[in-house]
């Protein structure tokens, strides 16, 4: 009986493993008949992208001889759709880009490097200690700018259909720069940013410069191109070196919201008599109280709270993010001053995907989103949190916090 029960068990071992072996070969067979089939159709894309470039002025001889090397990368997509499954918060995005190593990394470049920097700062209107901040958070001072092959990342972005117009025209005027003679060896970020400061090629086009006056402008491996570039990029969009990025403050009674949201903007005399005022316990000074600035609230009204001036938005306009834009002018004030603390308190509570995905559902059916429910923090999610916030009769702070998922859950359940 023992006998023949361990038999039937051995056999039932056996039909697994083969059925396992079975759908781990069925399972190669599919991926690599996939890959094959999206092998021909960029190969497909590469001859009517070719007479794509031939109209924007590439000339077909340099096509000829590029096209042939380029080659489609499965790992720049994966990039590309790769989400975090929690969003980042404040906290986190600040401690892993705003190390003490980061900072005192910062203050060493500002030394070794404050000659050049000074003469830079001199020429374009903008700070050193930005400029710092900007090269640390973009490749950590050079020592990491990327090895992705960035006319490869282009190329499959571009056949890619999700941004392919946008994505295009990025290949379109890396292989203008490259025709030139002006950079020839790219490497860089997966999205195809490259260089000290991570420049796209249209960016690269419209403000690199040749500070060394060697005959290129060479931001991967030249400093004096690289900073001149970056700042240069700054002072056209209209940065001001009489101001800084913003400051931290704290909310001292209840918001009028109304006034806010029809603001936006406001003399930082006016947040005074909102009762926004300094963190550091200090008054605002004369030369700052005329200033223009916006309430930024990266995690809700409580959380940390910022009041941001106009060269916070040439920094959004550099990296659409607001997390980036507040970890530039963080890092800029830690590399250039000796104490620079955020006085704020850690929260602990984070937000996952799934989470936001709920809050939207709740929000769809109580007819405040009307949008895809993705779990992506969009204007349209901000917007829907806000007026669910107005009609309920809590700050209008359009954040997705955990006591508001704990809320329309009790909502929902009624």
């Amino acid at each position: 009986m023992k006998q023949n029960f361990a038999l039937k068990l051995f056999k039932v071992f056996i039909f697994i493993n083969i059925l396992f072996v079975n759908i781990q070969v069925f399972a190669k067979e599919t991926v690599n008949e996939t890959n094959s089939q999206i092998q021909e159709e960029f190969e497909e894309w590469k001859q009517d992208f070719r007479k794509t470039a031939i109209q924007k002025g590439i000339d077909s001889g340099f096509l000829d001889t590029v096209l042939p090397q380029i080659s489609y990368l499965p790992r720049v997509i994966e990039s590309d759709k790769k989400q975090s499954e929690f969003l980042l918060t404040f906290w986190t995005y600040t401690d892993r880009v705003i190390s003490d190593k980061r900072i005192r990394d910062g203050k060493n470049m500002m030394k070794k490097y404050k000659s050049l920097l000074q003469k830079t700062s001199k020429k374009y209107g903008v700070q050193p200690e930005y400029l710092v901040a900007f090269w640390g958070l973009e490749t950590n001072y050079g020592t990491y700018k990327g090895e992705i092959n960035t006319l490869n990342a282009l190329a499959t972005l571009a056949f890619d259909k999700r941004r392919r117009a946008f994505f295009t025209n990025e290949l379109i005027t890396l292989l203008k720069i490259m025709q030139a003679g002006e950079q020839t060896a790219f490497k860089g970020s997966w999205a195809g940013a490259f260089g000290n400061f991570q420049f796209m090629p249209t960016t690269y086009s419209a403000y690199a410069v040749d500070a060394d006056k060697d005959g290129k402008k060479d931001i991967i491996n030249s400093l004096p191109d690289a900073f001149e570039s970056a700042a240069n990029y700054l002072s056209k969009m209209g940065w001001n070196d009489s101001q800084s990025w913003g400051s931290e403050v704290v909310i001292t009674q209840k918001l009028d919201w109304n006034k806010i949201h029809a603001k936006g903007k406001m003399p930082v005399s006016e947040w005074e008599k909102l009762g926004v005022l300094r963190a550091d316990g200090k008054a605002w000074n004369a030369k700052t109280k005329p200033i223009m600035a916006r309430l930024v609230l990266p995690t809700g009204v409580e959380g940390p709270a910022f009041l941001a001036y106009r060269n916070f938005d040439l920094i959004m306009r550099w990296n659409n993010s607001t997390l980036y834009a507040l970890s530039v002018g963080i890092l800029a004030d830690k590399i250039k001053y000796h104490h620079a603390p955020i006085y704020a308190k850690p929260q602990q509570s984070v937000i996952s995907r799934n989470d936001l995905k709920e809050i939207q559902n709740y929000l769809k059916d109580k007819g405040f989103y009307k949008y895809e429910t993705d779990g992506i923090l969009g204007k349209g999610t901000r917007k829907a949190i806000r007026d669910y916030q107005k009609s309920i009769g809590w700050d209008e702070d359009g954040y997705p916090s955990q006591k508001l998922l704990n809320h329309l859950r009790k909502e929902g359940a009624k």
